[in-house]
């Protein structure tokens, strides 16, 4: 029973001697912190867009770094974005939303210092806390995926879509809509069943299908670029000038201990169901506090308890969707789409067999991941007096910058026009996505998963062509197709319940 686990785990002396102590690796996760923190304090940017952006520099470096780059930028980035929530009460990112309900109100209340302290290091506990629980979980999740066949694996690429197309905004059809252009982006080019040409429309460069990375630049940095340009946006940091130095409250993370517990164990959950993310789990765990809270009424008008609950669930979360995104190959969230797509650049394969072929490979993230979350607790700390500053970058300065990361980054992963063309018709894409209301995750899912989800379901019906009724007699796949159909009901009645 322990086999699985020890397996992996006869690598951690090994690597615990050499990845911590190295001055390459250590060098580039300070400047991954330092950048995911610039990206998470200003408002509007993002962990995926700052992790998409580094996608140019990961073929040119060994994977220790790249894994190092992704994961600085990403946990970070995580760690600062409540910092914004709480100053100037609007979110970093997405996933601290929940934040700003009770972030705001007590920095007014005087105590931004407190609380800032009590976001970053209920960030990098929730961090920390989620990548021990996948050391100790990942090897028996790999075990299981290898018991799963085509059918099971189409069956949980379908439920990934439905769960993130339902979640993801505040119109089921809509999402669904964003889910199912996403998938079929991913049916361009031939298909690897029988070479196959689809929506090729005569062009030689679409044989190859959509790149992937010049794809994600697009929808996360290149829309991004034009939707922020688009509208003035323009901050009064005069309030946030004398918080100076901020301060860890031991005796309120000593009293909210079972909170992030509790959100850790939600954080983690809503991490594992794919495409879902950051930005539903901080209100999932808000609301499991509020639910266990004995001063219910202080949640919107400052407490610390929802502001703790939140910051260690979205960090949860983040960590927790690499779940399934390590051993399905399904990205468990936006950000993990980015992780999936660089492991790939690095010459890993996400998927069942990523430990046979890649043994440690967990073990190095996992170790990596904690020195991610113990920088980003002493950048931020050290960098709180010049956050300000950070509030004044004017964005006709910015967006520039993040073009040409866009362009560079599309560029280095095909060296072809085609890679930019697409780059650019992407950013375009997503710009009107966003204006027109549809989120851009559940595209990106279906856009990664499409290939996974197609050959799967075509290996199926192949394997299964004389006894089809067999496929639905499996354990996994009757668990599944259940649970497909009891989703499908509810998010029908859901949308009909807020149209009403």
């Amino acid at each position: 029973m322990l086999g699985p686990l020890l397996r992996e785990w006869s690598h951690f002396p090994e690597l615990l001697a050499t990845i911590p102590t190295s001055g390459t690796i250590w060098a580039v996760l300070l400047i991954a912190v330092l950048l995911g923190y610039i990206i998470g304090v200003l408002p509007g940017l993002g962990a995926t867009m700052g992790m998409a952006l580094m996608l140019g520099f990961i073929p040119r470096i060994p994977p220790e770094h790249g894994i190092a780059l992704m994961m600085g930028v990403l946990i970070s980035c995580m760690s600062s974005s409540g910092i914004t929530s709480i100053l100037i009460n609007i979110p970093g990112t997405a996933a601290s939303a929940a934040t700003v309900l009770d972030g705001y109100p007590l920095f007014k209340q005087g105590k931004g210092k407190e609380v800032i302290g009590a976001s970053v290091v209920c960030s990098a506990i929730g961090t920390i806390s989620a990548i021990l629980a996948i050391l100790v979980i990942q090897p028996y999740i790999f075990t299981i995926a290898l018991m799963l066949g085509d059918w099971e694996v189409f069956l949980f690429c379908v439920f990934g879509v439905l769960i993130c197309g339902a979640l993801a905004g505040n119109n089921l059809w809509k999402g669904l809509a964003s889910a199912v252009l996403g998938l079929t982006f991913a049916m361009v080019g031939l298909e690897t069943v029988q070479a196959v040409r689809r929506f090729t429309f005569g062009v030689p460069t679409l044989l190859i299908g959509i790149p992937e990375v010049a794809a994600l630049l697009g929808l996360f940095g290149l829309s991004e670029v034009f939707y922020v340009l688009r509208k003035e946006s323009k901050i009064n940091n005069e309030a946030i000038r004398g918080v100076g130095w901020f301060v860890i409250p031991f005796k309120t993370l000593k009293d909210n201990i079972w909170n992030m517990v509790r959100s850790v164990f939600a954080g983690l959950w809503v991490g594992f169901l794919p495409g879902i993310g950051e930005s539903a789990a901080c209100w999932v765990c808000y609301d499991v506090a509020k639910r266990n809270s004995k001063d219910k009424e202080k949640f919107g008008k400052g407490s610390f308890e929802g502001v703790i609950a939140a910051e260690t669930g979205n960090s949860v979360s983040s960590v927790g969707s690499l779940i399934p995104s390590l051993s399905l190959g399904i990205p468990g969230s936006a950000t993990t789409a980015v992780f999936i797509a660089a492991l790939f650049l690095m010459d890993y394969r996400p998927g069942p067999t990523l430990l046979q072929m890649a043994p440690g490979l967990v073990v190095k993230i996992a170790i990596i991941t904690v020195m991610a979350a113990l920088a980003s607790v002493v950048v931020a700390f050290a960098m709180s007096k010049a956050v300000t500053k950070f509030f004044t970058i004017p964005h006709e300065y910015l967006m520039p910058i993040v073009v040409v990361l866009c362009v560079v980054g599309a560029w280095g992963t095909g060296f072809t026009k085609h890679h930019i063309i697409v780059l650019f018709v992407f950013g375009l894409i997503g710009y009107v996505m966003k204006v027109r209301d549809f989120a851009v995750a559940p595209m990106v899912l279906g856009l990664l998963i499409g290939s996974i989800l197609d050959v799967s379901f075509r290996r199926a019906l192949i394997l299964y062509a004389q006894e089809p009724l067999t496929m639905f007699t499996r354990p996994f796949g009757m668990f599944f197709t259940v649970v497909l159909v009891a989703l499908f009901v509810m998010g029908v009645k859901s949308s009909k319940t807020k149209k009403t």
